[in-house]
């Protein structure tokens, strides 16, 4: 499955809007329409990870493709 993320890096001075397209395992035989939010979360704490100590990550919104 696949979600569009979008989301801001901010830090004191500035912030910055991008997004993404995030490749999940969906459960076999899934009909929601809902992404799969602990998927993103755990992506989400992936990507801070590897940003600078000041800049943190704010998930704005997420659809299900």
């Amino acid at each position: 499955m696949k979600t569009y993320v979008s989301y801001v890096i901010q830090d004191e001075k500035s912030h910055k809007h991008l997004s993404e397209v995030v490749t999940t395992q969906s459960p076999p035989y899934s009909y929601s329409a809902d992404p799969q939010v602990q998927d993103i979360v755990q992506w989400a704490d992936k990507k801070k990870k590897e940003l600078k100590q000041e800049e943190d990550l704010i998930i704005v919104s997420m659809y299900k493709l």
